[in-house]
């Protein structure tokens, strides 16, 4: 019998088990619950509400890769070799999240995903894209600033699941978001470096995650907590007559005989009272304060006139000295008023100044806010004027790094602030264009100056979106600017002055500097249109003081985006060329070059056309609007019926108790 071969063969199988991940922090609040857990050298952050995830994240980025202890008897602190970790809770449904360290050379950062949500708040941008998942910021100082029109930077994000990031004023903080490594996530980092100051003595990341049931509620919780609301409103004159600025149309072509003619000729075309502003090329040199003999001569008697026409009278202002200005500039730099670098050199540089040939006043120096006050009010007593437009503000224009007064954590922003805060002690007829900090003054934050085009190049488009923008950063005190742009590439078209007239319509004021009467060569009437909406933003002026004061007493925005009233809309939630005045109006001017139409999303409720009466019960999207250049498409909530007289007065009737305008006495009633 032949020997049998057994041949066996072996099969290893191979198992990899899962790497369970250590979970360092479970906070809970109701449903609420945030959850930090370490897998493979990375820590994740969740936030669930009930069994819905609101927010994830990578926190502790190139620090979380070191071995981690946990603190003494502090719960939920973790040491990172020389960096810690706190995460607590010192607000309903907020958890706050706290790197620091001592050594200057680290940087924290905490990345989080975008996701399939919305995103509202960021930054003031050149092109104000909304909602903001679709911003691209790469290596962001969260400091107020020229470049891209950063005048407006609270470090506010907000998400259409309810929840929001808001970064304390504290951190030295730069953004990334939809960069090449960031693609659809937000980063914020925290790194002592330029523009911030390197004599800090830490380096922190520090926010809060505030976690809401939808948007709308979750803003309002940070209105609470860390935005703030207005304390009061811009004088009612100009909410309700328009400004008209000589700088579109004149430039720096301005003397008492200009300025003269213009406010006659305002008058003289049937649009008395409102608010006269000269700007630039006033002064005998910029920082001066004085006016040029050459030019105003007679600017007192000027002024006079302007006034008897039922006018008050603003003058354009700005925190620097050109180094030309010689009188006032070596005052200065006797008394230590200039903003310095910490080589001690002062000079810089504006629009209206070359390189080194300018110099800054540090409003961080408590003498430098009494002295420009007092020169200023000097001003209004010599020449009878009313108010000023207060220009510039941003941190940037200054020396980099600023040696600065106060807090070193907080600089450079807190010249910023200082100045915006010096400026409203000038009353309510006030305006300036930079904020950080200060959503409680009652005075007008004028946007940042809009150029003469339709689109997402700082044009008519970008109006509604940064209106967004600032209201969803609580100012909700907007001044939109000038009615068809600066003119900086040339004068607007009829049509495009037209379309920005109505589009501002239901903003809380109007701004005039290009005029109705001077288009005199379109195929339409522009003077007639133009008084038509004119008419209706001063008929509707009552109920946007109303909205002013709501947001003084609730927090709400002035001009929202339309998911305010319906945050749960996925269409509302997306919507960028419409906008709400209150929670009953609704607006969807044309913005497109050529339009006769357009498409317009009525969330839900009963809404009434402003234009014909027709109703129509949302959600509803209606198609193909029809709107002629001189129609602008908006629509009340409420059961309202609108009318118009035939003395052209609107009368709205409220069958549910919203709000009744009484025709001609425009008194508010609510119910």
């Amino acid at each position: 019998m032949m020997p049998r071969t057994v041949i066996l063969f072996c099969v290893v199988l191979s198992f990899s088990l899962p790497i369970k991940a250590a979970q360092l922090v479970s906070l809970i609040q109701g449903d609420v619950k945030l959850s930090i857990s370490q897998e493979s050298g990375k820590l994740l952050l969740t936030v669930v509400n009930g069994s819905t995830t609101k927010l994830t994240g990578e926190i502790g980025i190139r620090t979380a890769d070191a071995s981690s202890t946990a603190c003494i008897d502090v719960p939920n602190c973790f040491e990172f070799g020389n960096n810690r970790l706190h995460v607590y809770q010192h607000i309903d449904y907020g958890f706050t999240i706290l790197w620091t360290t001592n050594v200057l050379s680290k940087v924290f950062e905490d990345c989080f995903s975008l996701g399939d949500h919305h995103w509202f708040g960021g930054p003031e941008r050149f092109q104000q894209a909304w909602p903001i998942e679709k911003l691209t910021l790469s290596n962001f100082a969260n400091v107020l600033q020229e470049d891209q029109w950063g005048a407006i930077v609270e470090p506010y994000w907000l998400n259409s699941a309810g929840v929001y990031i808001f970064v304390d004023e504290r951190v030295p903080l730069f953004i990334n978001q939809n960069t090449a490594t960031t693609q659809k996530k937000v980063c914020f980092s925290a790194k002592a470096v330029s523009p911030y100051p390197q004599s800090r003595q830490r380096v922190i990341l520090h926010y809060t995650i505030g976690v809401q049931e939808n948007a709308r509620s979750a803003h309002l919780h940070a209105v609470k907590n860390f935005l703030g609301k207005p304390t009061g409103h811009p004088n009612y004159r100009i909410i309700e007559r328009p400004i008209w600025s000589t700088w579109a149309k004149f430039k720096r072509e301005v003397n008492d005989e200009v300025i003269t003619a213009f406010a006659k000729e305002i008058v003289d075309n049937g649009y008395p009272n409102g608010q006269f502003e000269l700007d630039d090329d006033w002064e005998d040199c910029y920082g001066a304060l004085t006016f040029r003999q050459s030019k105003f001569s007679k600017i007192t008697q000027t002024v006079q006139y302007i006034k008897s026409l039922n006018f008050t009278v603003s003058l354009w202002v700005h925190p620097f000295i050109n180094i030309d200005c010689t009188k006032y500039l070596n005052l200065a730099r006797n008394y230590g008023f200039l903003v310095k670098d910490l080589s001690g050199n002062d000079l810089t540089q504006w629009w209206n100044s070359k390189n080194r040939e300018a110099t800054y006043l540090d409003f961080t120096n408590i003498e430098v806010q009494e002295w420009f006050v007092a020169r200023l009010k000097a001003l209004q007593k010599a020449h009878g004027i009313d108010s000023f437009k207060f220009d510039a503000g941003e941190t940037s224009w200054a020396p980099t790094i600023s040696q600065l007064y106060g807090d070193v954590e907080k600089m450079p922003n807190v010249l910023s602030v200082d100045y915006v805060r010096t400026c409203a002690r000038l009353g309510d007829l006030v305006e300036v264009r930079s904020a950080w900090k200060t959503q409680d003054l009652p005075i007008f934050v004028r946007m940042i100056d809009k150029d003469s085009n339709w689109g997402l190049s700082n044009g008519l488009y970008t109006l509604i979106t940064t209106l967004f923008q600032m209201n969803l950063n609580g100012y909700s005190m907007v001044l939109p600017d000038m009615i068809g742009g600066n003119g900086y590439d040339g004068k607007p078209s009829a049509e495009l002055f037209v379309r920005w007239l109505q589009a501002n319509t239901f903003m809380p004021s109007i701004q005039f500097s290009y005029v109705p009467w001077e288009f005199t060569n379109a195929a339409f009437n522009v003077t007639q249109i133009s008084r038509k909406f004119v008419d209706l933003h001063q008929k509707y002026a009552p109920y946007i003081r109303l909205q002013m004061e709501r947001s003084i007493q609730e927090g709400h925005p002035v001009n929202a985006p339309i998911w305010w009233i319906s945050p749960n809309d996925a269409t509302a939630l997306a919507m960028d060329t419409e906008y709400l005045l209150g929670d009953d109006l609704l607006v969807a001017p044309i913005i497109i070059q050529g339009a006769t139409s357009r498409v317009v999303y009525l969330p839900a409720g009963e809404w009434v056309d402003g234009n014909n009466g027709s109703t129509y019960k949302g959600p509803i999207e209606l198609r193909d609007y029809s709107a002629p250049i001189e129609v602008l498409p908006y629509f009340i909530k409420g059961s309202l019926i609108h009318n118009t007289t035939d003395s052209g007065s609107v009368t709205l009737y409220c069958v549910t108790p919203i709000v009744i305008f009484v025709t001609v006495t425009m008194v508010v009633i609510t119910g």
